[in-house]
């Protein structure tokens, strides 16, 4: 049990980590965000918000899927130990 809770402290802790930083201008075009440099709209704000936060969404999944992985894989060592 204790294992499960470190591993959901350590998923929160990587996820609020994960949300307060900045995408280089390197991921940015890898995540689909187009160059706005060219036409500037009273949108833009709007626009790169929902932007960041699909890309804070896909690191998250990403995330997630490997904690799963790991939880899955520690379930079935613990449940082999068990008589």
């Amino acid at each position: 049990m204790r294992t499960l809770a470190r591993l959901t402290l350590t998923a929160l802790a990587l996820s609020g980590l994960v949300a307060c930083g900045g995408a280089t201008p390197h991921e940015k075009k890898s995540t689909g965000e187009k160059d706005r440099d060219a036409e500037e709209t009273v949108f833009d704000d709007t626009i790169q918000t929902q932007d960041r936060a699909r890309a804070v969404e896909d690191l998250t999944l990403g995330r997630k899927s490997d904690l799963d992985e790991a939880l899955r894989k520690a379930e079935g060592e613990d449940s082999t130990d068990e008589p």
